[in-house]
């Protein structure tokens, strides 16, 4: 070998030889350097600048300079069997293109472990770095949320603040249930609560939907009751009460509407609810004379169900002859589910059990369930729902609520304590009910087209439609319908037209008016699918005098 020596860590300095750049040493040309090793290897490395890449500035004005300029520097490293401790390393190849520890060359050279640990420290540290102090305002934005709700780490404890100091300041009505079981106490727990607004109207309120809810946190065996009516001002669901509990059986439940007797003067006349015993025991234990009906929703899920597992037919019928069957058995409950004639009803019913005699399960199903006494048939009878309460057949009032409470204001995720659905419940839920209210009051409603009202006669939209056509719209044919006025419309005689059909002297221009009795069917369907909301009260109201009638929602 042409150089004996043996290097190693603590006098390769020897061999090295300076660079442009002072702190970097290299490698001198043809001259090998032994060193000490452990495995006989040999190969031959390129320079990190070997190679030629083509830059696209063209196309990418932003792409920084490559590294690779073609240099053909050449490491080689050697190993022998005759001295197996000793690896050579030789520069048989010199570099090009580019001057070896220059300082333009610092870019292209990977980051020692000592800067990288260096860095790695100061992030820790939470240095000022761009990336660290968002993350930081993430956190301080979260630890100001949880400071609204969150007044105990214990979840036990920040409710019973709530309960006991938070919501009583602010005039709350709370209801907390006793679910002790001999004098002695559990885990079990139900609380409650309403605002001032809420027991306002549940005082003037008759009829009402009863519910309950899963999934409102991250424990499964909790769950929320709504009581909803529909608001005088609004006509939408607004909920009056919640109470929140983990006893899944009827005690919350019956202790809870006496409370609101109590504490609300909650009187109600009629209550909807799912086809649930327990709850129909707890209100007719508080409320005896209150008239109780089934969720018609829920009705035909569970005549559907019991269909399904108590209908059957011999062998003989294929599965398609079974699944008519049962359809045909589907369409005619239906049929009785939806008279509202009585005696029609009650024929009804006899006629379905006279057609099937064979399905004896089902049929003593049904006796035992649905047509057994007088009280079993008000339940879901539309014969015996009042008037008032027409609009209770369904409970979609209160699904409509659980829906949004789920969606809107928990983002479709569970979230993990009580007292965050607490806080949701009395601010931002209590705040959304108050400004609807509030933009009804100062009928600062949706924007709707303008229809003009001259002496009972509807003369002109403002919609994009009747003003590019001139022609009547559907705005103006479902004002008719709930006005019982007329359309009228004027057509521009063409001047040219006239003086070919009449006289020269009645060629000019001239207006018709013409009224229109019958609107064309195309029209009328149209119209008859859109909703009408409160301003049509306003149109009923015009003078026969000239005035400008603003029609919401049509």
């Amino acid at each position: 070998m042409s150089n004996p020596i043996i290097y190693d860590i603590s006098n390769i300095q020897n061999v090295l030889v300076n660079s442009s750049f002072e702190v970097i040493k290299m490698l001198p040309f043809k001259v090998v350097v032994p060193v000490k090793a452990k495995y006989i290897f040999g190969e031959t490395r390129q320079c990190h600048r070997a190679g030629i890449y083509i830059p696209e500035r063209d196309s990418r004005p932003a792409q920084k300079e490559s590294k690779a300029c073609g240099c053909n520097g050449a490491l080689k490293i050697k190993q022998f069997k005759k001295s197996p401790t000793i690896v050579t390393f030789c520069m048989t190849r010199d570099h090009n293109n580019h001057v070896p520890g220059d300082r333009s060359e610092i870019r292209t050279l990977p980051l020692p472990f000592e800067a990288i640990k260096l860095i790695e420290d100061q992030l820790r540290s939470e240095a000022a770095v761009e990336a660290q102090e968002y993350l930081s305002f993430d956190r301080l934005t979260a630890g100001m949320t949880n400071l609204l709700y969150m007044f105990n780490s214990d979840e036990k404890a920040s409710i019973a603040i709530w309960m006991n100091e938070k919501l009583p300041e602010r005039s709350y009505c709370i209801f907390t249930g006793d679910l002790r079981v001999n004098n002695i106490e559990s885990n079990l727990f139900a609380f409650g609560f309403q605002s001032p607004v809420q027991v306002r109207v549940t005082r003037i309120a008759t009829s009402f939907c009863l519910d309950a809810t899963h999934g409102i946190s991250a424990r499964s065996g909790e769950v929320m009751y709504s009581l909803v009516t529909q608001h005088n001002v609004t006509g939408k669901g607004f909920p009056v009460a919640y109470m929140v509990t983990n006893d899944q059986t009827v005690r919350p439940i019956s202790q809870w509407p006496m409370h609101l007797c109590e504490r609300s003067y909650f009187r109600p006349l009629n209550i909807t609810i799912d086809c649930s015993i327990p709850e129909v025991n707890a209100i007719t234990s508080a409320f005896p004379h209150v008239a109780i009906h089934y969720c018609e929703f829920h009705i035909l899920r569970a005549w559907q169900t019991n269909l399904d597992n108590k209908v059957r037919l011999d062998a003989s019928f294929t599965s398609a002859q079974l699944a008519a069957y049962k359809q045909e058995l589907k369409n005619k409950l239906k049929y009785i589910l939806m008279e509202s004639n009585e005696e029609v009803f009650l024929t009804r019913i006899l006629d379905f059990k006279r057609d099937i005699p064979d399905q004896l399960h089902f049929l003593r199903y049904f006796e035992t369930r649905w047509n057994g006494s007088e009280v079993l048939l008000k339940r879901w009878g539309r014969p015996y729902v009042d008037d008032s309460h027409r609009r209770y057949l369904t409970n979609n009032y209160i699904e409509s609520w659980h829906n949004q409470l789920k969606t809107i204001y928990f983002g479709r995720a569970r979230i993990r304590r009580l007292d965050r659905l607490v806080f949701d419940l009395t601010n931002d839920v209590e705040y959304f009910y108050e400004q609807e209210v509030d933009c009804i009051h100062l009928n600062n409603g949706k924007m709707g087209p303008s229809i003009t009202v001259v002496n009972d006669l509807i003369e002109c939209c403002s919609c994009p439609r009747y003003i590019s056509r001139q022609v009547p719209c559907k705005h103006a044919f479902l004002l008719k319908r709930y006005r019982k006025i007329n359309v009228l419309y004027t057509i521009q005689k063409d001047a040219n037209h006239l003086a070919m059909q009449r006289p020269a002297v009645l060629a000019k221009e001239e207006e018709e008016v013409v009224i229109v009795d019958e609107e064309d069917s195309r029209e009328d369907a149209v119209g008859a699918q859109n909703d009408v909301d409160t301003s049509i009260t306003d149109l009923t109201s015009s003078s026969k005098t000239r005035s400008r009638t603003h029609a919401n929602d049509f």
